[in-house]
């Protein structure tokens, strides 16, 4: 399947950012823990099948990444209820919650990212909806290749920053671990998202979609 996304050359005019404390001074982490042994600084070591992961460094290793989003409803939204169908509403397990972890974090003072935001994706003869907003699970061979393109054009860079496909009201960052400092976050507190009052606000979001609870 093709999103109509172009592939990237060598030299693209991407964007590089920063984002400080004093702008975001908490983010928000989700993790599950259904599956494969994790915690709350576990990062993602090419591992998954995601919009901008996994990529590689230049000795063919992966890039060891983490997603962290500006407020809790975009984590709940981007991993409790990824799998969950908006338009037209889909079903949501209650019992599920018990799986994941919610992890409220502080990052280095300064992250420097490339920009997949809507201002900057022009500039790339790009738009939102080919990067981020309509593209399927199918086309992520597409879009992961402009993440890589971006850590390899762009050695500073620390992450990709983009706004939220499921809750673009948000700020999400795709953490590269190989370019922050050690350690690369502080974990201030983490919680099961099944008990209160994160239960509450994840129903409460999920009565607001419209989805149905089982």
């Amino acid at each position: 399947m093709s999103s109509g996304l172009r592939a990237p050359g060598p030299n693209e005019r991407f964007t590089v950012r920063a984002v400080t404390t004093a702008e975001v001074p908490v983010w928000y982490h989700v993790y599950s823990v259904a599956v494969h042994p994790a915690t709350a600084t576990t990062f993602s070591e090419g591992w998954g099948d995601t919009r901008f992961a996994p990529i590689q460094q230049a000795d063919d290793t992966p890039v060891h990444t983490y997603y962290v989003a500006s407020t809790r409803e975009a984590v709940y939204m981007e991993s409790v209820l990824h799998n969950v169908s908006l338009f037209p509403p889909g079903v949501f397990e209650v019992a599920s919650l018990e799986n994941f972890r919610l992890v409220e974090l502080r990052l280095p003072s300064t992250i420097d990212f490339v920009s997949f935001h809507t201002k900057d994706l022009p500039r790339l003869r790009l738009s939102r909806a080919q990067l981020i907003a309509d593209t399927p699970t199918d086309c992520y061979p597409q879009t992961r290749a402009w993440s890589q393109a971006a850590y390899d054009q762009r050695p500073r860079a620390q992450a990709i920053g983009y706004g939220s496909k499921r809750d673009d009201s948000a700020r999400c960052l795709m953490l590269f671990r190989q370019r922050l400092p050690s350690p690369p976050l502080a974990v201030l507190e983490e919680h099961c998202v099944a008990d209160a009052p994160f239960r509450n606000e994840v129903l409460t979001l999920v009565r607001s979609l419209e989805v149905r609870e089982i």
